[in-house]
């Protein structure tokens, strides 16, 4: 990372980000460019393992891509805000925090687990855990990535009049 100043390493501080993220663009590997897809997700953490689920069709191209190579990028971001500079250009900036991870995808055929899937992809999107659920056969039908991070960095730059 070269602006090292802007690295966040505080486990606690990386959580929240994640939690106020809530589109992970996901970086495919395709011929003879990589194919990029933002999605909704759930997800979980395991110390500091972070693991992300992401729902849609069983078949289609970001399930055909993933079966011939498992290896994915991510990227999230969140919090924007404009840093204006009056008429001096070369001092705009933009405040952000972002989170961008390598790892491992796994297509889910367990049932169980994409029950548990889906209930984080609803807690993180809809922010409580009381939902009606469709019957088992299209839950079947769904289909279910999951991402589990071997590696990710985060960053922010924070707007000046919000520096404490």
């Amino acid at each position: 990372m070269r602006r090292k100043e802007r690295e966040i390493l505080n486990l606690d501080k990386i959580k929240e980000i994640v939690e106020n993220c809530h589109i992970v663009r996901l970086a495919i590997f395709d011929e003879p460019y990589p194919y990029i897809v933002p999605v909704n997700f759930g997800y979980h953490w395991e110390d500091h393992t972070l693991t992300l689920y992401i729902h849609g069709a069983r078949q289609g191209k970001k399930v055909d891509l993933l079966k011939k190579n498992t290896k994915i990028a991510v990227e999230m971001d969140c919090n924007h805000e404009l840093i204006e500079a009056g008429t001096v250009a070369e001092n705009y900036s933009y405040a952000y925090q972002s989170l961008i991870g390598y790892g491992d995808t796994f297509i889910i055929q367990e049932l169980d687990e994409k029950k548990q899937a889906l209930q984080l992809l609803m807690t993180h999107e809809v922010k409580h855990t009381n939902y009606h659920f469709p019957d088992d056969k299209k839950i079947a039908a769904t289909g279910i990535i999951k991402i589990v991070l071997s590696s990710y960095t985060c960053k922010e730059h924070i707007h000046p009049n919000k520096q404490k």
